[in-house]
């Protein structure tokens, strides 16, 4: 009997230095955490090899770049999240720049030792976009030659402007969640990579003439936004308190 019981100790044993060392991976080595009281609402994001600041940000901001989902997957923080604002500066002590991807548990750590954050996930049904094709089909350009990839939103006389080179659906997904402040599932089969451009106007209220996002859409690409319900993961926060001292 000694010796499933000692293969089990054995394996918990594993288990528990693969996961400290995951997470002795996943950690800055030094964070600095300071309130922004400038009243600005603008915030400013500078990455180079092995540090990140964060200009103004908001804990809701540190929690969507944490877990990599909308706003609407965020459940139970307190108001305060949404509004006050810190400036944030980590490093890693590596040399090498960090995807958004690969920075994700770091900020899950930062926010669990600094913030005390606790969390669990959950699935739950929620009102989403779905992107389809329209009825016309499809409207983009498939890419050819050697061209970089590129896909950039540039703000110009109060429109918004997407050009794509090389670009690919996730991505477009990505940019029209953050547009619409609503989860996008990507629902149209599309897998090339393709050269675009969307012009649509942000604020309607506004003077400025244009057309909406839907309507530039399926005017421009041949693409519909479609509200439906769909089960997503969403992540919900059982405790958050403000920053500890630095």
């Amino acid at each position: 009997m000694k010796g499933p019981r000692w293969f089990s100790i054995l394996a918990l044993g594993l288990l528990a230095v693969v996961w400290l060392l995951a997470q002795s991976q996943g950690r800055f080595d030094a964070v600095s955490i300071r309130p922004n009281k400038s009243g600005s609402p603008s915030s400013d994001t500078n990455t180079s090899p092995g540090r990140l600041n964060l200009l103004n940000v908001t804990p809701l901001s540190l929690l969507l770049r944490a877990f990599g989902v909308q706003e609407s997957q965020i459940i139970g923080t307190p108001g305060w999240v949404s509004t006050e604002r810190y400036d944030v500066v980590a490093v890693t002590g590596g040399a090498d720049r960090l995807t958004d991807k690969e920075r994700q548990p770091f900020l899950q750590a930062m926010l669990a030792e600094r913030w005390q954050m606790l969390f669990h996930r959950e699935t739950r049904p929620l009102s989403v976009y779905s992107l389809q094709i329209s009825k016309g089909g499809p409207k983009l350009r498939i890419h050819t030659g050697s061209d970089d990839y590129a896909m950039k939103v540039s703000a110009m006389d109060g429109r918004q402007i997407l050009r794509s080179t090389k670009g690919n659906i996730p991505r477009l997904v990505e940019i029209l969640s953050r547009a619409t402040g609503k989860m996008v599932m990507n629902d149209t089969g599309l897998d090339r990579e393709y050269d675009f451009t969307l012009e649509w106007v942000q604020d309607l209220a506004s003077e400025t003439s244009g057309p909406s996002l839907t309507t530039a859409l399926r005017e421009q690409l041949g693409l519909r936004l479609e509200s439906v319900k769909r089960a997503v993961e969403v992540i919900v926060v059982d405790r958050i308190a403000r920053p500890s001292d630095n």
